[in-house]
């Protein structure tokens, strides 16, 4: 069995109207799964009412055998997961006057006054609908172009984000588009006159005390890193490179407590704490559905109308969760979901191997939604 370390609690479960017996399945659950092989860590985190009644962690910070345990306090890549981070640096900029949602991307960035990318809005960047490439294997392509490496150097948007043929009409077709979040990171850059990374590290973590999450972690804190894909180690020391696209769409290294300040922070309405990360309008527009009869693939599945917010995600595949939880979630496996209806927060964290697995990453959330009572 593997051993669990516990993290900050609050409350009892049953004062959160919670069900404990709940938290010893999804335990019980990623024990399966550690003592299998099948993942090298797993963490999770619940809260309600901003009272946190679940908080452990278990397994192994790093891929060797004898790697210390993954603690509570430990720091992770949380991929995707970061695209909310951005969104939100992006609606700051709004709030302050700054920029407009319907604003025409060539208007900041001046490569994309083509005949193509003209009409690409940054509400369009936010909710996936810009036109530009989807991922690689987003349509579940045998040989997917990736084209990462042609993120780097300063040619990066010539080479990798305007190359080629739009893979939709703009506004007409929902596309998961991670470096449609590298653009919005290079439009925080250029408004706001401060690299995206130093921007979103002061002006949207540290607000709200986020004081173990960061876009380019300090070398002190490379040791309490996990580390699970072979190209972790490379990443963490690269997180620091700025010649080229800033890492909008996947650059936020954070904990289980971190990622639970900035969920409760949008259940506040944008405030934690008596600090004001965003006001409740732009929260209010941030997790409501901004699309309107778009169709959307996502990986297999066919929709004739998709649902998103600005930069969170409004669809939940395979989990009971409330009608109006918003989330977003990171591959190698991170998630953060909030219920407004529910007053809950729930965050996790496995490092997972590349291949998907429901057992891994919807079948955990499933049995945490249901120990609401």
């Amino acid at each position: 069995m593997s051993k669990w370390k516990q993290g900050r609690i609050d409350i009892d479960p049953t004062a959160a109207a919670y069900d404990p017996s709940r938290i010893d399945m999804l335990a019980r659950h990623c024990e399966r799964l550690l003592d299998a092989g099948t993942i090298q860590a797993a963490g999770f985190l619940m809260s309600r009412g901003g009272k946190i009644f679940a908080h452990q962690t278990a397994g192994r910070r790093t891929r060797e055998a004898d790697s210390e345990p993954f603690r509570p306090e430990h720091i992770k890549n949380v991929a995707s997961v970061s695209k909310v981070f951005t969104a939100t640096a992006i609606m700051r900029l709004a709030e302050e006057g700054k920029l407009w949602l319907e604003q025409p991307v060539k208007t900041i960035i001046p490569e994309f006054d083509t005949p193509l990318h003209s009409a690409i809005h940054i509400r369009h960047l936010l909710t996936h609908t810009s036109g530009l490439a989807a991922d690689g294997g987003y349509y579940l392509e045998p040989y997917p172009i990736e084209g990462w490496e042609e993120t780097r150097g300063a040619d990066w948007l010539k080479k990798s984000v305007l190359a080629g043929p739009l893979q939709g009409e703009v506004g007409k077709q929902w596309n998961y588009c991670s470096k449609g979040f590298g653009v919005l990171g290079e439009i925080v850059s250029r408004v706001s006159g401060m690299h995206f990374n130093d921007y979103v590290e002061k002006n949207v973590l540290a607000p709200i005390g986020m004081e173990r999450s960061f876009l380019e972690v300090p070398k002190k804190h490379w040791t309490e890193v996990l580390l699970s894909a072979e190209w972790d180690p490379l990443a963490l020391e690269h997180a620091g490179d700025r010649a080229g696209m800033p890492n909008g769409g996947g650059g936020v290294y954070s904990t289980l407590y971190d990622l639970f300040r900035f969920g409760q922070c949008y259940l506040n309405g944008g405030t934690l704490d008596g600090a004001r990360l965003l006001g409740k309008k732009a929260i209010a527009e941030m997790t409501s559905n901004q699309l309107d009869g778009i169709p959307a693939f996502h990986w297999g599945k066919k929709f004739r109308s998709f649902r998103h917010g600005l930069g969170w995600d409004l669809f939940c595949d395979g989990a009971f969760v409330g009608p109006k939880t918003y989330l977003h979630e990171g591959w190698g496996w991170s998630s953060l979901f909030i219920d407004p209806e529910e007053d809950f927060v729930y965050a996790s964290m496995a490092a997972t191997p590349t291949e998907w697995s429901a057992d891994v990453m919807v079948n955990p959330r499933c049995i945490a939604f249901a120990g609401l009572l």
